[in-house]
């Protein structure tokens, strides 16, 4: 059952705060990815610091890792991948006053693969309880340790799905309740949403999602007293009960969301997405809110969608009756949660990959060169401070980090060309070539003109963007265009992927954590 996300004017919502309950996180702890799914920390953090000051401590880590860090009675636990090849996967404990390492544990990659920009390294963002840490890595490895670093299970996913297919790895991360782990993974082969027992490793229940390039991260909550499993992804968003994954309700005929993750405050859950490929502002809806207290034939009322609210790669979040998205343009938009109405709109400086923590009434937006701005929650945009990790014209070059050289049994530092050619350049023939490649790959009957079933159903929602005749077909002028036009836009992603990136955040007992790819910082009053 498909319904578009079309424009509504409501009036009033009403939002009950008790409603729904996000899983499994506690005062002083940050457990998952985005704390659960809000990115709340519940205690004041530090507002002023720099390179000089205010940093608690720092220090590298083994491998490199997207990853965010996570927090668990006085730990703080890290995933990377290790080795020219990703050859090993590590999981490390450190000391959350200190920094101190506790313990180090390293699996065995079972499938290895070029550790460079082109791939994920490490992007999946571990899960942490009273019995141990789960990580999940694109190399298909999932395991176990204890909270002393030993090995309780492990399994290789990849087994249920062939080779992961999707372009640059995959990076959803987990989720969690009591009992189990939640894995939603989508790529260009057999893709599923999955409940692991936490204590054996041995799925209790797998339903199959369609193919998708994703990496959205699932979320869990209770909604009126039954908890589900929600999944924003590959143009639909659906409820699961998790104890059996049932479906509940689904919302189709969106686009874009399958990078930013699903946010849930109160009865509401706000849907973020990026602008597909080769739209402009206005053509898509696709970053809503639905108000899940309201499911009718199975799918739940759309409160309002936003056609200039974008996101990028970070996620909504809420906070002090306000919802803000983050767009490519690094446009912050401040919207009223229940209308849906735009507050304000303003630009800052600098990308930020990170989802912003909410924290007494402040959100911390940490950008990707190590730059964050501290703004208050509220009507009008107030920046309370800027602050910086590290010295701009001399960021923290990573020390033992070794990239691919495109040689076998070869590696080498940070500072020198990735796989493939000058630059990080691709095998494929550099950005787009592999989406030409694929798009291509249709034309049965080999005329250069792709029609129908031929367009490869990935790319069918944005055949009205590359169709530029409109005559319903994608000839190989219109597809050379699109591959020129996408090749523009990411012809310095080589560059703007060095490390030092901030990727992940986590905040605990007053602490923010940050992570690059290299490094681990905490920021402390």
């Amino acid at each position: 059952m498909k319904r578009n996300c079309t424009r509504c004017v409501i009036g009033m919502l009403c939002i009950f705060p008790f409603a729904f309950v996000l899983a499994a996180t506690t005062h002083a702890d940050w457990t998952s990815f985005r704390n659960g799914g809000s990115s709340h920390h519940n205690a004041s953090l530090p507002t002023q610091w720099s390179e000089d000051s205010g940093i608690a401590w720092q220090l590298e880590l083994d491998g490199y890792g997207q990853s965010a860090p996570v927090v668990h009675r006085g730990n703080v636990y890290t995933t990377s991948v290790n080795g020219s090849l990703c050859e090993s996967c590590l999981v490390q404990c450190h000391d959350l006053q200190t920094g101190k390492l506790r313990w180090s544990y390293a699996k065995d990659s079972t499938h290895e693969h070029p550790s460079n920009y082109m791939n994920a390294r490490a992007a999946p963002t571990p899960i942490v309880d009273d019995a141990g840490v789960y990580a999940f890595f694109e190399t298909g490895d999932l395991f176990a340790v204890d909270l002393q670093g030993k090995l309780l299970w492990s399994r290789d996913v990849s087994k249920s799905t062939g080779k992961f297919d999707n372009s640059h790895g995959v990076g959803a991360s987990l989720a969690q309740n009591d009992t189990h782990l939640f894995l939603n993974l989508e790529h260009g082969g057999a893709s599923f949403l999955t409940a692991i027992e936490k204590q054996t490793g041995e799925s209790a229940w797998k339903v199959d999602r369609e193919s998708s390039k994703s990496w959205s991260s699932p979320i869990v909550a209770k909604v009126n007293d039954v908890e589900q499993l929600i999944v924003s992804s590959g143009g639909s968003v659906t409820g699961y009960h998790a104890s059996s994954g049932d479906l509940l309700w689904s919302l189709d005929g969106l686009e874009g969301n399958s990078v930013p993750s699903p946010t849930l405050a109160g009865n509401l859950l706000l849907v973020g997405a990026r602008l597909p490929e080769f739209a402009g502002d206005g053509d898509v809806q696709s970053n809503c809110c639905l108000d899940l207290s309201k499911i009718e034939n199975g799918q739940p009322h759309v409160a309002w969608c936003a056609d200039k609210a974008i996101c990028e790669y970070a996620s909504p979040v809420v906070a002090s009756g306000h919802a803000y998205f983050l767009n490519k343009a690094n446009v912050l938009h401040c919207l009223d949660v229940e209308s849906g109405e735009i507050i304000y709109r303003q630009r800052i400086d600098g990308d930020c990959w990170a989802t912003p923590i909410v924290s007494d009434g402040k959100l911390y937006l940490f950008c990707k060169i190590g730059q964050c701005h501290v703004i208050a929650a509220g009507p009008k945009f107030q920046k309370l401070a800027s602050n910086w990790l590290w010295d701009r014209d001399a960021p923290p070059v990573p020390e033992t980090y070794q990239e691919f050289s495109g040689e076998p049994g070869a590696s080498h530092g940070h500072g020198g060309q990735h796989g493939g050619g000058e630059h990080g350049s691709p095998p494929s023939g550099g950005p787009g070539g592999g989406m030409v490649a694929r798009i291509k790959s249709g034309d049965q009957n080999g005329d250069g003109v792709l029609e129908g079933d031929e367009v490869p159903e990935m790319f069918r929602g944005m055949i009205g963007r590359i169709d530029t005749n409109a005559d319903g077909k994608l000839d190989e002028q219109e597809i050379d265009a699109m591959a020129k036009s996408f090749a523009e836009r990411r012809k310095n992603s080589a560059a703007s992927s060095r490390d030092p990136i901030v990727y992940g955040v986590a905040a605990s007992d007053g602490k923010i954590l940050v992570r690059t790819g290299t490094r681990l910082f905490a920021i402390d009053n």
